[in-house]
């Protein structure tokens, strides 16, 4: 697991640590950690990383994000 923004390349595939609702009815309450799929599409220097979610939706990788690699853009 890495929180290194300058280890992110464009096409690296990640997933990012989120803490989500449990759904309603299922056992328990609170928050479970559920881990989401990401690309990365964009990252300059300076800025922070973007990466598209299995949803499609875009987020920029902030440095307090939990995240692991599942893929270098290199071995795909």
């Amino acid at each position: 697991m890495s929180n290194g923004r300058a280890d992110l390349e464009v096409g690296d595939l990640i997933e990012i640590k989120y803490r989500v609702n449990r759904t309603i009815g299922a056992a328990g309450d609170g928050l479970v950690d559920k881990w989401i799929g990401a690309e990365v599409i964009y990252g300059e220097a300076d800025e922070r990383p973007i990466a598209r979610l299995a949803d499609g939706q875009m987020t920029d990788i902030r440095q307090y994000m939990t995240w692991r690699r599942v893929a270098d853009h290199k071995d795909r």
